[in-house]
């Protein structure tokens, strides 16, 4: 089966699996895969909601944090290797984790295991990974294009202070891929600057992925808050934006004519006037 993805309103590890659940991929496999690498710490919740009067899946991924303290991408990668899961998933999930890591290590100038991420954006990123790489292989798609990608605009809020949409891990795995701005696709993306980014020296290597809230002992990604509410934020996370590249071997701008099946993953915000959603289409 071939899948197109819409990402023109962006794309987020969870809004992807959403879309994927929606589409028909098993909820209940998705979750083994993901017990299969966090154990009993990581819960998906499936909610109807509305995007800009569209009806979509909201994927939430509730965390309970064992304060283990932060965790490297390579050791993310090792507890994939040591887990149960399909070879396909695994393999695809250690591809998007390294791409991911190369994100990081360009746009902040460290070394691909240096990266580490505090636990709960770890977890989120674990969490997002293999689910979805799982829920692509339960659809049996073997085939994926997607469209141009949105990436967002204006600065966001991380402890580090604030950054200009994309964030550097964004920038850089977004090259050579069409981006959509606030009109139409203005074809592929160029390399990142070589100029020093102001947080290469800094002290706390994590790159935090959005805001964090808790409820009664269990955690959750939210989207990062937008400085000043000015622009639209960030529309393409760092996760999300590896996924895509790693699961789209070409960018089709247009969807296919005949689609077979659409999910339809939601975002965290509703925003009048534009669905914050990712679509897939099966075809």
């Amino acid at each position: 089966m071939r899948a197109w993805l819409d990402v023109r309103a962006g794309v987020a590890g969870d809004m992807l699996m959403g879309a994927l659940v929606d589409a028909g991929a098993d909820l209940d496999g998705v979750q083994a895969a993901v017990r299969a690498v966090a154990g009993e710490g990581v819960r998906l919740r499936r909610e109807a909601v509305l995007r800009a009067g569209l009806p979509a899946s909201k994927l939430h991924v509730d965390i309970v944090a064992d304060r283990s303290g932060p965790r490297t991408l390579a050791r993310l990668c090792a507890e994939v290797e040591q887990a149960s899961l399909a070879e396909q998933t695994k393999a695809l999930a250690l591809r998007v984790l390294r791409r991911l890591g190369e994100g990081y290590s360009r746009g902040y100038g460290i070394e691909p295991d240096e990266v580490a991420l505090q636990e709960v954006a770890a977890l989120d990123v674990l969490t997002d990974v293999v689910g979805d790489c799982e829920a692509l292989r339960l659809l049996g798609v073997d085939s994926v294009t997607a469209s141009p990608l949105a990436l967002g605009s204006g600065r966001i809020r991380t402890s580090h202070g604030d950054l200009d949409v994309p964030v550097p891990a964004v920038a850089e795995l977004v090259r050579g891929w069409p981006v959509v701005t606030l009109g139409p696709a203005v074809g592929p993306s160029e390399a990142a600057s070589d100029e020093p980014h102001p947080l290469r020296d800094a002290a706390d290597r994590y790159v935090p992925l959005a805001g964090i809230s808790g409820d009664e002992g269990m955690l959750t990604e939210e989207p990062a808050q937008v400085v000043d509410g000015r622009g639209l934020g960030e529309l393409a996370t760092p996760t999300g934006t590896a996924l895509l590249r790693c699961f789209a071997s070409t960018c089709e701008p247009e969807p296919p004519l005949s689609p077979l099946r659409i999910g339809v993953g939601a975002g965290g915000r509703d925003t009048p006037g534009r669905p914050n959603v990712v679509r897939v289409l099966l075809v």
